[in-house]
Order: structure tokens, then sequence, then C-alpha cells
């Protein structure tokens, strides 16, 4: 993999249901989790509970984060597409989310980050 190609990205989740963010993203990217993760041609996708859960206004204490790592043979624009399409899902669905990564700027509402206001 090239070093200039988008990694990792963790989205921060507002929802407190790791159960129904995996039903959502199974049926947003057509796979099935195998516990924790979903496993798709680009991308790697785990649900996990955020241990540093508390504070809602801050982002990242948000109780839920989904992590996306690249594959191997992964391309930029597959891989902001998969963002893309996790964060819009959730804001559409009423679940605030914030996406962190290097390329955050390039995703919409930069990430999320954006809509939470100044």
């Amino acid at each position: 993999m090239a070093d200039d190609v988008y990694r990792f990205c963790k989205i921060f989740l507002r929802s407190a249901d790791p159960s129904e963010i995996k039903g959502m993203l199974a049926s947003l990217l057509g796979g099935e989790f195998q516990r924790r993760s979903m496993y798709l041609t680009d991308v790697t996708v785990d649900v996990l509970k955020n241990p540093d859960a508390g504070a809602e206004d801050d982002f990242v204490r948000w109780p839920t984060f989904v992590e996306v790592e690249a594959g191997d043979e992964a391309v930029n624009e597959s891989v902001a597409g998969i963002i893309s399409k996790i964060v819009e899902a959730m804001w559409e669905a009423g679940i605030p989310a914030v996406a962190a990564c290097s390329f955050e700027d390039e995703l919409p509402w930069r990430g999320g980050i954006g809509r939470l206001g100044p």
C-alpha cells in the first residue's frame, strides 16, 4: 500500500447502540458483521463502544465509534467514498457523527465537524 493512501478513519457517533449501528452499516454497505467487524473489498469496518465515553458535548467522548481501515489495494477515492456514505447515512438517521482522519477536509462538512457549529 502506498504511503499516500487513506489508511484509517475513526467516526464518532452520539448513538449508544452498537447493534443498531452494525445493522445500519450492513444494509448500507452490503456486508455482514462477524462480531464487531465487517470485511469489504477495500476496507474493514469495526463498530466499537468508546472506552472514553463521557461528556456528550465533546465528540471524541461520544459512546460509539466506527473504525474504517483501508485494505492493501484500496484507493483514496473509494475509502473517502465509503466514509462519506457512512457519515451521511448517520446524519440522515438523526445520529450526530464526526469523522476524524488525515483527510477529513475532503469529506462532507469536513467530516462532520462543520455540522457541530462554531
